[in-house]
């Protein structure tokens, strides 16, 4: 038998991220509008390689083709990676929760905020009981 002995930075965050919007069409298009960069995103991985070195990164011209249409203009090319990290979002009416392991979140912050959601964000560590509203079919990943 072998035994793993290291360290490592990586930790299970298992955070919860919740966007709570004015109206469900804010939520829904919020999530439609994640799931367009994600495919995006995902296309981009097998032709360019998104986790490429820092100054390596770049957009690729569908990215921002896509990011002209959705009028979206503050994300950088080191926050593409994230929609591609293990996660999931369900839509609930008016509120999207993401559920993840990563630490890295600020992409999905920034478009939740954008389109005029109260966000809230912590840890299942800590708070294991807190609800989330998310009993909605909708899930994406």
């Amino acid at each position: 038998m072998k035994v793993w002995d290291g360290y490592g930075s990586e930790h299970s965050m298992n955070l919860v991220l919740i966007g709570r919007f004015k109206q469900a069409h804010d939520a829904s298009k919020t999530l439609s509008e994640i799931k367009a960069l994600q495919d995006q995103a995902r296309k981009d991985d097998v032709e360019f390689g998104i986790l490429a070195p820092p100054e390596d990164q770049r957009f690729s011209e569908a990215m921002m083709e896509l990011f002209r249409t959705l009028q979206i203009y503050h994300l950088g090319p080191n926050e593409i990676g994230q929609l591609l990290s293990e996660h999931a979002i369900k839509e609930a009416g008016t509120t999207l929760t993401l559920t993840t392991e990563e630490t890295e979140i600020s992409l999905f912050v920034k478009l939740f905020i954008e389109a005029g959601a109260k966000v809230e964000i912590f840890s299942r560590h800590d708070y294991p009981d807190e609800p989330t509203e998310s009993g909605g079919p909708q899930e994406s990943r």
